[in-house]
C-alpha cells in the first residue's frame, strides 16, 4: 500500500488559551488514529510543527481537516 505524507508550520491564534491547544490536539489525535494516520507533533507552545503519513485516503482526510481549521 503506497503512503503519502504531508509537513506544515502553523500559529495558534491569538486567544486560544494552551489548554484550548491541547484539547484540540487530543482530538485531532483520535481523528488521526481513527483515518489510520501517525506522524508527530512539535510545539514551542505558540508553533507548530507537524509532520503525518499514512494511506492516501487518510491523510487527505486529514490534511481537508487541517486546512478547514
Amino acid at each position: 500500500m503506497p503512503l503519502r505524507a504531508v509537513v506544515y508550520t502553523s500559529e495558534r491564534s491569538e486567544g486560544v488559551t494552551g489548554e484550548q491547544a491541547f484539547r484540540l490536539a487530543a482530538d485531532a489525535e483520535r481523528f488521526n488514529r481513527l483515518a489510520g494516520v501517525t506522524g508527530v507533533l512539535l510545539s514551542d507552545g505558540q508553533r507548530f510543527l507537524q509532520y503525518f503519513e499514512g494511506p492516501e485516503d487518510g491523510v487527505s482526510a486529514v490534511y481537508a481537516r487541517v486546512q478547514a481549521s
